[in-house]
């Protein structure tokens, strides 16, 4: 689940991913303005739906506050908006036992187009290999009820500790004055509905 403000109570964040996942338009909305800034006229157009249908659901996650307005332009007389992404909610375990299958699964297809896009600029502007620390591992596993248990509490608290390294990293980078580096940190794991075709794991190469 993706990490955003750590201030919200586990009730709003609960009620926030309700709403968000209530409509499938609405998160694909969201998948474009995570993705760049855009109007409502720009998000129809890449969405295949009318610009005033975009801008409700662009209002929505307004005041969902997970997009904020950082731009209006007159455009041949009609002010033209422009929006991005502000905040991805941190879920816990417990809320999202909550969720319906539906729910969760119209929020992890959100998640998991996110990574594609991302991995797929970085493999456009070379970058993705360019540094031999890069991680990427597949590891398919055999496992019971417990054992996914075990796992996923592994990865629960690797999400934690990076979380947590983050203001160090910016601490450090402000007190050295070096320029940053954007990554993107990403972990999976899910059930299959049959044994994977084998093992590749290609990390640190």
């Amino acid at each position: 689940m993706p990490a955003g403000s750590r201030s919200q109570t586990k009730k709003e964040l609960h009620e926030l991913l309700a709403q968000l996942v209530a409509c499938i338009n609405t998160v694909k909305v969201l998948t474009v303005l995570a993705e760049r800034a855009a109007s409502p006229k720009v998000i129809g157009d890449i969405l295949g739906m009318k610009t005033p249908t975009a801008a409700h659901h662009v209002k929505k996650l307004e005041r969902l506050r997970l997009v904020e307005l950082i731009g209006e332009e007159d455009v041949g007389g009609t002010m033209q908006h422009t929006y991005r992404a502000i905040i991805r909610p941190l879920v816990s375990t417990e809320e999202w036992d909550k969720l319906s299958v539906e729910e969760r699964q119209r929020f992890s297809i959100w998640i998991v187009q996110l990574i594609l896009a991302d991995a797929a600029k970085s493999f456009q502007a070379n970058v993705f290999d360019a540094r031999s620390n890069r991680h990427l591992s597949r590891t398919p596993m055999v496992v019971d009820e417990e054992g996914l248990d075990e796992v996923a509490s592994i990865q629960n608290k690797a999400l934690e500790d990076i979380i947590d390294s983050q203001a160090v990293i910016a601490g450090r980078i402000a007190r050295d004055g070096s320029i940053g580096m954007n990554i993107l940190v990403a972990m999976m794991c899910f059930e299959l509905p049959e044994p994977s075709d084998g093992l590749v794991s290609l990390g640190d190469l």
